[in-house]
């Protein structure tokens, strides 16, 4: 992925500051949850403060940027950014929890289906749009999470949710019975790839279910740039594996900072940009300071930069 170092490259590797925190570009594999990879870091690490950016299911495998030390800030900037997906569907067949994790009953025959048919019923799906939540997923109600409330044999209502789905392209079709659509989604916060394969299926009229999916890259990071578990416990030194902090960030427009100014941001009082290195956006911002460390973010309004979150020095 363009952009974007391998592991362990950058100016904070090696580096005392690097053991401040970074981000780990895990390589998910399947049959685990995304839980366990958190686990599994902060043992090789001896880190309590891990945290993922965005769940994966136990069947999927694929990019899962983790957050150590004090990049754990940063989680909620990385759900800010659009993921793809590789992802198949298979239609003809349905499933109590939208994938191949649940039970698995015949759906109506897909033999005549073909790649036009569904390229068409594709485009439905781009944009906008409502999902309801699937009973098997981490969303509370009253409290629970539906998964919990699903093992106790409860089925609740769910009040459907808007998410953005930027493209859902299709890439491979095996027609039978039981036809696969491969495809490609780019999608922003919040989207199930389950339900999406399940609501294909419903507007196709054969039903359909999740067979298999990767996250291929989330924000600037590819799957290219990551890591697994056993390459990562089998280093020598692990943490050189964690990419700065700046990639949950990358997104945000640039400010660079003086040294002077730095000292303010740091002490939390908002400064004054000069014409001469004013960025023309306003709004949230990433700052960085003259090495090109990553500082902080702030609110650009006018000229003023307020701190908003800044890391310690």
């Amino acid at each position: 992925m363009t952009g974007v170092a391998a592991p362990g490259a950058g100016p904070r590797s090696g580096s005392a500051v690097a053991r401040r925190g970074g981000v780990l570009p895990l390589d998910k594999p399947a049959g685990i949850t995304s839980f366990d990879a958190i686990r599994q870091v902060r043992r090789i690490l001896g880190e309590r403060r891990v945290g993922h950016a965005g769940t994966l299911d136990p069947t999927a495998t694929g990019l899962l940027p983790i957050c150590v030390g004090r990049s754990t800030r940063f989680v909620d900037y990385f759900h800010a950014q659009p993921k793809t997906y590789h992802c198949v569907v298979r239609l003809g067949e349905r499933s109590d929890t939208c994938d191949t994790e649940g039970v698995v009953v015949t759906g109506a025959d897909a033999s005549a289906l073909t790649a036009d048919q569904i390229r068409s019923e594709l485009t439905r799906f781009s944009g906008e749009i409502d999902q309801i939540p699937p009973m098997h997923s981490a969303v509370r109600h009253e409290g629970k999470h539906l998964y919990e409330l699903a093992r106790a044999g409860q089925e609740v209502v769910r009040e459907a949710r808007r998410v953005t789905i930027y493209s859902a392209e299709l890439v491979d079709f095996r027609p039978g019975v039981v036809a696969e659509a491969e495809i490609v989604v780019v999608s922003g916060k919040g989207a199930y790839m389950r339900v999406l394969a399940a609501d294909l299926g419903d507007a196709l009229g054969t039903g359909g279910l999740l067979g298999w999916l990767a996250r291929t890259s989330y924000g600037t990071l590819g799957l290219a740039s990551a890591i697994t578990l056993d390459q990562f416990e089998a280093m020598d030194e692990p943490w050189l594996a964690l990419l700065p902090p700046e990639v949950a960030v990358a997104h945000l427009p640039l400010v660079n900072l003086g040294p002077a100014q730095v000292q303010q941001i740091r002490r939390g009082q908002s400064v004054w940009l000069p014409r001469s290195i004013l960025p023309d956006v306003s709004g949230e911002c990433r700052m960085h300071d003259p090495t090109g460390e990553l500082i902080g973010i702030g609110e650009l309004n006018g000229g003023l930069l307020r701190p908003t979150k800044v890391l310690a020095g």
